[in-house]
């Protein structure tokens, strides 16, 4: 089959062994330059993501702290579980015989005046007992006080401790 003469020159070559027609020289293409919207887009995009984390994380904590602060004991139940816990205290030492049952009376005097101090707002430290009977809200606390006087101030008494830190855990617990 015959090839035109002109191509089987350019591919086989002549007989110099060149080319017919030279190589063009090389020359350096500059890549496409991208445009500006692209990057604008991408910071965008980056912007809207962290928006919605820190949206979601503000929304989960905010639902968290309401979930909590619905959880949480009130101001009075508060004082209630520290006075709860005084008087136990006292009760753990009376057991542990680090405290005597005067002295242990005499401190459960001094729990249960603060602790009406604290819920009431008055000062009944140094009030007397018919101030603490005389009050509707402190009655209980002034009919406890009242039977602990005799254990409290007396040399020697018949009174358990232990029955007296139970009628002030009862005290404590019904107080509203």
């Amino acid at each position: 089959m015959p090839v035109p003469d002109r191509l089987t020159g350019a591919l086989l070559g002549r007989a110099g062994g060149a080319l017919s027609a030279d190589p063009a020289p090389p020359e350096i293409i500059a890549p496409p330059q991208y445009s500006i919207a692209w990057v604008i887009l991408a910071v965008l995009c980056v912007l809207v993501i962290l928006a919605l984390v820190v949206g979601t994380l503000k929304i989960t904590r905010a639902i968290e702290k309401r979930i909590a602060f619905r959880r949480r004991p009130s101001d009075v139940e508060a004082l209630k579980a520290e006075f709860l816990r005084a008087v136990n205290d006292i009760a753990d030492r009376h057991e542990a015989d680090q405290l005597g049952a005067r002295e242990g009376h005499h401190e459960l005097t001094g729990v249960m005046r603060r602790f009406v101090r604290r819920t009431t707002g008055h000062d009944v430290t140094s009030q007397d007992l018919a101030t603490l009977l005389a009050d509707e809200r402190t009655r209980a606390v002034g009919v406890l006080i009242g039977d602990l006087y005799e254990p409290d101030f007396a040399m020697a008494s018949d009174r358990d401790l232990r029955e007296s830190v139970r009628r002030a855990r009862e005290v404590i617990r019904t107080w509203s």
